[in-house]
């Protein structure tokens, strides 16, 4: 906003808050509360109104069987206000320019910057600090220890805290850039799973050249990503053989995140403007000139490579991208059982690196309206959610149903004692009114994803197995190659830094993304020098330095 409309509006604000403050000042004063950590949390039913996002897979928040739980055991009523995930950002910020806020916000698009301007800047979200320290959220709380640093990662710079996390540690996903192999096509040509970029271009020749799919054609593509897709980008996996990059190539992504920065120590820095990055670039170049990687890798969809993957008669992919295989296979497949990870590439310097994206609370999932006079109710209704069972519940449905606990001879996935057992599949693409699926106030802990029940029979790569395998691969061949310090931390930047820089981390980000696509597929010269050092002088003008230097004093307000 700019200046004048912020100074009219608190204005208003003032004026509205004031004539309401007798209002809710009274109705705080009727709500009876039981103690702290007990059922229901109010003696005497309270209605509120909360805003929510819709996903396609929830018929409605007011009827759905969990509200109707939730009720029963808090003694709040919640009224849903509905609004499809699609219209979130822009009924967000309608909303508060309004100034008729509802009693709170769940699931809405609220980071760093909007609890910046809408909490620390113009109070309208409520601090929660207190809140965090006098019992009023006990299961939150107990979440909280597998986070550590989360009390100072979810403050914002004027010091308060405005709003419940999503704690969700997906193990899988801390080291989600890999690669897998159709492991038929290296039986076939009595191959091993490459261990370095030299073995990597070898096996890749020979799957182009030697028919390893037996249909006597030329078809085989040796390698596949999608530029659009989680972690679908090949170059992703390839890079940290030279250096550590985290660079997503897709210019939808993020401004700084995944945008090529990098830890050195306690100094923030960037791999794309250094040789190794540099000679990362040719080698992938190289590939693509000889054929080795598909073409369609650096301008298709998720969708896309699955369908390159499935549609031909004859399996024709050797290795492809991917966060998880079902990326690009379908999960219920004949091919998606035949490809396997494969552990990260040793370059031809020794480097050898695992990405990482590092666990940490997910800011934004509820906020309070700064004048809302039901904090306690709310924030009482929602700690419940942050247990083992009220997570259960809410993202999987009713126990003996979609889930129980687990017996004493029951398995986690780390091969400890397990937690609990899932009875049917997770489905967030049909709609029900059971649960709400994609739960927000929800404490999916590494305790937790850890103590689910798997039991490993049959076909090792089967669906029923996936998670097992997910957890596997990234224990056996991620993990011993990931240096979490090499990650940049989440940065939270004022009001005025986010003005000065948000436009130019942009332009930045589209730049250094676009750059990298021009050098793999040949665009740009990655082996002229004068076109390379043309790039590095765009990066200076497009203040590459200053962008550092602005990080840096995040980095050193939060962390050092």
């Amino acid at each position: 906003m700019k200046k004048l409309t912020t100074m009219a509006f608190a204005l208003v604000l003032a004026v509205c808050v004031f004539a309401a403050g007798g209002k809710d000042s009274a109705a705080a004063s009727k709500v009876k509360y039981t103690a702290k950590g007990t059922y229901p949390v109010v003696s005497e039913p309270i209605t509120v109104n909360i805003m929510v996002t819709q996903p396609p897979c929830v018929e409605d928040f007011n009827t759905n069987e969990f509200s109707k739980f939730m009720e029963q055991k808090t003694g709040v009523k919640v009224n849903w206000i509905m609004v499809p995930e699609q219209a979130a950002t822009e009924k967000l910020a309608l909303t508060l320019a309004g100034g008729d806020l509802p009693d709170a916000f769940l699931g809405f698009p609220i980071g760093f910057k909007e609890e910046t301007t809408y909490g620390a800047e113009e109070k309208l979200f409520m601090p929660l600090n207190k809140f965090y320290s006098d019992g009023t959220l006990p299961n939150l709380t107990k979440a909280l220890e597998d986070f550590p640093g989360a009390m100072g990662f979810m403050t914002m710079t004027d010091g308060n805290i405005y709003s419940l996390p999503r704690l969700e540690v997906c193990y899988h996903c801390t080291n989600a850039a890999k690669l897998f192999v159709y492991k038929p096509f290296l039986d076939k040509l009595g191959l091993k799973v490459p261990e370095t970029t030299e073995d990597f271009y070898k096996v890749l020749v020979a799957i182009r050249d030697n028919d390893p799919n037996g249909n006597g054609k030329k078809d085989e593509i040796p390698l596949a990503g999608s530029i659009i897709g989680w972690n679908d980008q090949v170059e992703r996996f390839l890079m940290n053989s030279f250096i550590y990059c985290d660079l997503d190539t897709n210019t939808a992504a993020g401004a700084e995140g995944n945008t090529g920065y990098m830890m050195n120590g306690k100094k923030v820095d960037t791999a794309v403007n250094k040789p190794a990055f540099r000679e990362g670039l040719k080698y992938i170049n190289k590939l693509y000139n000889e054929g080795l990687i598909y073409k369609g890798s650096f301008t298709q969809d998720s969708s896309q490579l699955t369908q390159l993957v499935e549609s031909a008669a004859q399996p024709v992919v050797g290795f492809a991208a991917g966060g998880w295989r079902g990326q690009f296979s379908s999960l219920s497949g004949e091919r998606f059982l035949h490809f396997q990870a494969i552990a990260p590439l040793k370059g031809p310097k020794g480097v050898r690196e695992a990405v990482n994206f590092l666990s940490v609370p997910g800011t934004g999932a509820l906020v309070l309206s700064a004048k809302t006079p039901y904090a306690e109710a709310i924030l009482r209704y929602f700690d419940y959610m942050y247990s083992a069972e009220g997570t259960l519940k809410q993202k999987y449905g009713n126990e003996g149903d979609a889930w129980a606990w687990a017996s004493a001879s029951d398995v986690g996935l780390d091969g400890k004692k397990a937690i609990w057992k899932q009875l049917k599949p997770w489905n967030d693409k049909d709609p029900q009114n059971v649960t709400f699926i994609q739960g927000q106030t929800i404490a999916e802990t590494s305790a937790f994803r850890l103590g689910q029940a798997v039991d490993v029979s049959g076909d090792y790569y089967a669906p029923k197995n996936l998670e097992k395998v997910l957890y596997d691969e990234t224990h056996n061949l991620y993990k011993p190659y990931a240096n979490v310090k090499n990650e940049v931390p989440p940065l939270k930047y004022t009001a005025e830094e986010n003005e000065k820089f948000s436009t130019i981390k942009q332009e930045l980000a589209n730049y250094i993304r676009q750059s990298a696509v021009k050098f793999m597929v040949g665009t740009l010269d990655v082996n002229s020098d004068k076109e390379w050092d043309a790039y590095l002088k765009n990066l200076d003008k497009l203040k590459l330095q200053d962008v550092l230097a602005n990080m840096q004093t995040a980095y050193d307000r939060q962390y050092k």
